[in-house]
């Protein structure tokens, strides 16, 4: 894992003011443009990523996500709005988010390497619905976001998705 941080966090949802943070990494054979058109079209998530079920648009930029875009998705058993809060295409990726009894923050930093994309991503959760299912959520949460990115390199592997 990475010594230092690259995310951009808010105030908010830094890591010290939270009840917990998952961080993964994943080395990805792909360009990043082809892995950032994946992860910013949430509609097409539920395609390599179990955990995304049930995802809606409500308001914004849609399909493909941009600042200002807010969707609603079903994940880790619970109905969640998000807001994209961050957007620098093919490099960086944030939604702040929120469901009953929980707030947190997702970002994802894409950094152009030798072999394709190495994708750092981090979350952060608080509330009391988290402080009583954090011992459960963060081993699970941080097992999920693997197999997110696993499924996120598999699909940007084959290139950008359909329009």
């Amino acid at each position: 894992m990475s010594v230092a941080s690259p995310i951009r966090w808010p105030a908010e949802h830094r890591p010290e003011v939270s009840r917990f943070l998952a961080v993964n990494e994943l080395q990805m054979e792909a360009e990043p443009e082809d892995v950032f058109a994946w992860l910013c079209r949430p509609d097409l998530w539920p395609s390599f990523y179990g955990n995304a079920r049930l995802v809606r648009h409500l308001d914004g930029p849609w399909p493909q996500v941009e600042l200002g875009s807010r969707f609603r998705w079903l994940t880790f058993g619970a109905f969640i709005t998000s807001d994209i809060v961050e957007y620098d295409p093919a490099e960086r990726l944030a939604w702040s988010a929120a469901g009953i009894g929980s707030r947190g923050h997702h970002a994802w930093v894409l950094r152009r390497q030798e072999g394709g994309t190495f994708v750092h991503t981090e979350e952060t959760q608080r509330g009391w619905g988290i402080a009583i299912v954090k011992p459960a959520l963060r081993p699970l949460m941080v097992r999920q976001h693997q197999r997110w990115l696993e499924g996120l390199a598999g699909a940007a592997a084959q290139g950008p998705p359909s329009p």
